[in-house]
């Protein structure tokens, strides 16, 4: 029989399935990996690895690999325990990422295979392990622990009273029981007579897949789909900077009008999505070391139906230049026409955010002029927009207009090299890169690329020194 290995199967614009595929990178080798589970941010897997020499004992132990860009790194082994003749196997994380939860034999348990946990620290190390005790762990066995992103923890045991061989049980946080769980059997057709175990859930939904030997004579096991209606509002958003990259660092802050207080990372696509409830007032505020703050606000308006908003949460970079698109002047004047007001409101709602930040507000032209004729008409551009803010209530001391004309052509970073082909990474439009162009239309491009309004931070401790000398 061939070593279990980690396979991905995506779906194609029809919703049909593709053809599964083995997992890009270190991650699959002789040995046998299953079972994988995933940290909240997406960026550490937890799998279990067993050899497959048919006479050694095969003692399953966990290992953690990690997400380098789309492909993951080689495993190491985790070490739960100086007990080296038990199995430790069917990781899970805690919603919070905060504990590590598998299946072992060790002893000390309820018994058979038993549920357990320890918990995870920053530093990757695991502490002291614990079993969770009855209701959960029977004389029987438990195993395939997995968690609804609620907080409900999905197992299988054939301990418990069921319909036959392992059946999946839900084990709900409860303070009102002295174990802190309220045990439930879903009954049929999630479960039946044979084997069913292996639970994972589609993001914040009562969908997902599990596994079942169910009328397969020979015993093999088969993926099953499931789903269970219900009201379901969400949030959904994306944290990147401005030039369209995704942050993967970035952390969201979420708090609600009913005492809601979460910290939420984003994963490797820089997405989260997290529950809402009825009747609530929500502010989320999207943070990235390096880079500004970003708020938003939401509240469930509709709540006999299920409904996701969709954020975006575009981060500003404090140490580059920031494009501020969309800004519009008349023909070879200052006047700002009516068509940048959205693009101006979102800058006074950035400084609003971040009230600690003093800017450069700047302006430049392409090189077709006269250079002193440009200067000035690009202060004048740039005083027109600090005008703005200030009539928005930005105060004036945090506002920096400076013209520079022609003096400092754009610089082409990666997203603008990937827009255009003839464009690389690092090329500096100047009169003279320009002039070396053949085509009459990329001129024109980068002569528009030229002509634009941006910021740079150039503090982010105003009124600080101030509050403390108070």
């Amino acid at each position: 029989m061939k070593p279990a290995d980690i396979f991905v199967v995506q779906k194609d614009e029809q919703g049909r399935w593709l053809r599964p595929e083995q997992v890009e990178g270190g991650l699959n080798t002789e040995l046998e990996e299953g079972t994988p589970a995933f940290s909240p941010d997406g960026r550490t897997m937890y799998l279990t690895v067993c050899p497959t020499d048919p006479v050694s004992p095969r003692y399953a132990q966990i290992a953690t690999a990690q997400r380098s860009d789309a492909a993951w790194g080689a495993y190491k082994i985790l070490s739960l325990s100086k007990d080296t003749l038990s199995l430790y196997a069917h990781p899970a994380v805690s919603p919070d990422g905060q504990w590590l939860y598998f299946t072992s034999n060790m002893p000390g348990g309820v018994g058979g295979l038993d549920i357990w946990r320890a918990p995870l620290y920053q530093s990757g190390e695991v502490g002291a392990v614990e079993n969770l005790g009855w209701p959960i762990n029977t004389e029987g066995d438990e195993q395939f622990p997995t968690f609804r992103p609620n907080g409900d923890l999905y197992f299988s045991s054939n301990g418990h009273v069921g319909l036959g061989g392992l059946d999946i049980y839900i084990a709900e946080p409860d303070t009102s029981q002295a174990s802190g769980w309220r045990l439930t059997h879903p009954g049929y057709p999630l479960n039946s007579q044979a084997d069913d175990f292996g639970m994972t859930f589609e993001g914040l939904y009562n969908r997902g897949f599990f596994c079942s030997n169910r009328g397969d004579a020979r015993g093999w096991d088969h993926l099953y789909s499931f789903e269970k209606s219900e009201i379901q509002h969400t949030v959904k958003g994306w944290v990147y900077e401005t030039d369209g990259y995704e942050l993967p660092q970035a952390l969201v802050y979420m708090v609600g009008d009913d005492g809601t207080n979460l910290r939420l990372s984003v994963k490797g696509d820089g997405s989260f999505q997290q529950e809402l409830q009825p009747g609530v007032r929500y502010v989320l505020l999207g943070t990235c070391k390096g880079y500004l703050n970003h708020k938003e606000e939401v509240q469930v308006v509709q709540d006999t139906i299920s409904d996701e908003q969709v954020l975006q949460f575009s981060l500003a970079n404090i140490k580059a230049p920031v494009l501020i698109d969309n800004i519009h002047f008349d023909f070879d004047r200052a006047t700002l026409r009516p068509e940048s007001s959205a693009a101006l409101d979102t800058l006074v709602q950035l400084l609003n955010d971040n009230p600690n930040v003093t800017i450069e507000l700047s302006a430049h032209t392409d090189n077709r002029g006269a250079d002193e004729y440009n200067r000035r008409l690009s202060q004048a551009r740039a005083e027109s927009v600090v005008d703005h803010l200030i009539a928005h209530g930005i105060k004036p001391d945090r506002l920096t207009p400076v013209g520079y004309g022609e003096q400092r052509p754009k610089t082409v970073r990666r997203r603008l090299a990937e827009r255009y082909a003839w464009l690389k990474e690092g090329d500096v439009l100047t009169e003279d890169f320009i002039n070396g162009l053949k085509d009459d239309e990329q001129k024109d491009v980068c002569h528009q690329l030229n002509r634009r309004t941006e910021f740079l931070v150039l503090r982010t401790t105003y009124g600080l020194f101030d509050a403390k000398s108070k």
